[in-house]
């Protein structure tokens, strides 16, 4: 008993240090926000412009529509000094952009896009589209760059020069789609995989049930990979001037032509006319300095969120003068079940955005503007309706296509009385599947069986443990034809169509908006801009309009620790642990569990397309 009670006296002072330093910490953390705020002032980051200065758009990470997450936890990271997958919002971009053309205080636009990471083909073409727009005012464009892959280089072309560091490299690859196949381990494992489908070209579920990708799959998405390469190689060779086989040529000549060069990829690149100048930072700006002037060592500059608050940017917007505003509600990533973050659709939470817009008087349109490749088809009608329940309360609904837009994200799109998508936008996937794996065989190769009795033949339907019964199966496969039904229909209904006719064009296969518009699956051509000019245009409001992002607001709690945080750049960064390497493989690995984790369906029916091309 004596020995009992030491060990609970050692333990239990241990726990009370260790909840004395907790709260310590969290009392210091507590009290550095409070000074942050107290000597900064909460909400005031006033930016001074310079009379002549560059305007530097950094692309930091993925470009994305909204900022994805919890904020209260981004800002805590950020103030803890823990590293973060950075984000560049798309709109912020192409505003500054915009803003800064006629703008006589900004004499040229730099590009650096060394640090940008993911992004869909639509999104760079919206960003150059803005890019080319600027160069009509006469200021020059710069980009600076170490080196440039794929997607980098796709920005970096639309400059009037191209610059790029000694030791830098063009690297052009073209577009690809791979997947990981788990036919043979499920087997091993002894998992029953139950797939229930409609649509020979749905292949979400082809890694569950096949070693390789099929034979209508590979076709498919060739086909749809064949448009997208064409379309970048078209604008890159365009804005460069180049031959139309100038990306062909560059790639498939690239081992004798690096061998020649002895290894130089700068020079190569010179060579290629891909870009103008080799230089070392210190040139690149130097060369921007003599256009703008000279400021801290370097060139005059402002990063273009820091002129977006010096101009007091608001997200978006038109000429206002209380006309009225189009919202507009982004609809980005998985689509799940309930409520979700931002960054994610949730059938909850998205279609709340859409009621509040339908509900506030000061809006007369809006604009569904959809990135998605689908997920919980409940989750998908859930927001169908609020789609359509805003126009029947007279309100224009507008969508406008990001990258991807296809099997649940086109479900959500296709009552919009107009659909806006770029011709490089993958749409379609008009198909849906089911899947229950079991798990008996996998419990038997351990020695664990399942059995008991039931009131009917169905009271193990739902059973993990037992292997599902013809009529089990039977019932899944009948829930799966008649949601196929149900989604083919409500396109024929939506897109003035005949339902025989969507469904030659459905049957899960993916299309880019250059075939989706020919089939009649999209309205037009254009972006963001395109659409909400449209949606103002539909509700009779002239050119005298505002634009208003509808989203979740923020509680006053996200609101100070995101202005702590911008403002602090990290309090305690030295608390900050060093990075560790992962192997290549495992970002592969967590892209697969990311993708399983949108099979949250109540019913276990989804609208999902793997076909994000990146």
């Amino acid at each position: 008993m004596a020995e009992k009670n030491f060990f609970v006296h050692i333990f239990g002072g241990m726990w009370r240090i260790w909840d004395f330093l907790c709260r310590a910490v969290i009392n210091a953390v507590i009290t550095v926000i409070v000074i942050v705020v107290l000597v900064g002032g909460f909400g005031s980051r006033h930016v001074i412009l310079p009379s002549s200065a560059a305007l530097v758009v950094d692309l930091q990470g993925d470009l994305v529509e909204q900022f994805s997450g919890d904020p209260t936890a981004r800002a805590i990271d950020k103030l803890l000094g823990e590293t973060q997958q950075p984000q560049t919002r798309l709109r912020d971009v192409v505003e500054a952009i915009d803003k800064a053309r006629d703008d006589n205080r900004i004499k040229a636009l730099v590009l650096e896009t060394d640090e940008m990471q993911g992004a869909g083909l639509e999104q760079l073409q919206y960003i150059a589209h803005a890019v080319r727009d600027f160069k009509k005012s006469g200021k020059p464009v710069f980009a600076l760059g170490d080196a440039y892959d794929q997607a980098q280089y796709y920005l970096a072309a639309t400059a009037d020069t191209v610059f790029i560091h000694p030791q830098g490299e063009v690297f052009l690859r073209g577009f690809g789609l791979y997947q990981l196949y788990f036919k043979d381990a499920l087997d091993k494992l002894g998992v029953d995989w139950n797939v229930f489908r409609v649509g020979k070209y749905k292949s979400a579920v082809e890694p569950f049930m096949r070693n390789d990708m099929s034979p209508d799959a590979r076709e498919d998405y060739s086909e749809l990979l064949g448009v997208l390469w064409t379309d970048y190689q078209v604008e890159v060779t365009q804005a460069r001037k180049l031959p139309a086989s100038a990306i062909k040529d560059y790639i498939d000549g690239l081992p004798a032509s690096l061998d020649a060069e002895h290894g130089d990829g700068a020079k190569l690149a010179l060579d290629q006319k891909l870009v103008d100048k080799i230089a070392t930072p210190d040139q690149m700006q130097a060369a921007v300095a003599k256009v703008v002037g000279t400021a801290n060592h370097s060139f005059r500059s402002i990063e273009y969120r820091q002129y977006l608050d010096a101009v007091d940017g608001d997200g978006g917007g038109t000429d206002g003068f209380g006309a009225g505003k189009v919202a507009v509600v982004v609809a980005e990533g998985d689509i799940k079940d309930g409520d979700q973050p931002p960054g994610t659709i949730g059938g909850d939470s998205t279609s709340e955005l859409i009621r509040q817009a339908r509900y506030d008087d000061s809006v007369k349109a809006v604009v569904l503007r959809v990135d998605s490749p689908g997920g919980s088809s409940f989750a998908s009608d859930l927001i169908l309706r609020e789609v359509e329940l805003t126009k029947q309360a007279g309100k224009p609904v507008v969508v406008s296509m990001g990258s991807v837009a296809a099997s649940g994200g086109y479900w959500i799109s296709m009552a919009g009385d107009k659909i806006y998508a770029s011709p490089s936008t993958i749409t379609g996937s008009i198909g849906i599947f089911g899947m229950l794996p079991t798990f008996q065989d996998s419990l038997a190769k351990i020695g664990v069986h399942s059995d008991g009795v039931g009131t009917t033949k169905l009271s193990d339907a739902l059973d993990l443990t037992r292997s599902m019964s013809p009529d089990a199966k039977q019932l899944f496969q009948l829930t799966i034809d008649h949601g196929y039904q149900e989604f083919i229909t409500k396109v024929a209904k939506y897109r003035h169509m005949k339902v025989e006719d969507v469904d030659a064009i459905a049957q899960g296969r993916v299309w880019p908006g250059s075939d989706a518009k020919r089939l009649g699956l999209i309205d037009a051509y254009g972006d963001l801009d395109d659409a909400v000019a449209e949606a103002a245009k539909l509700a009779d409001m002239g050119g005298h309009y505002s634009v208003d992002f509808i989203e979740k607001q923020p509680t006053f709690m996200d609101r100070l620790l995101t202005n702590v945080a911008q403002d602090s750049d990290g309090v305690m960064a030295g608390l900050n642990p060093p990075a560790v390497s992962t192997p290549a493989w495992y970002g592969r690995v967590m892209q697969l569990a990311q993708a399983l984790d949108v099979f949250d369906d109540p019913r276990g029916v989804y609208a999902y397309c793997f076909c994000d091309v990146r």
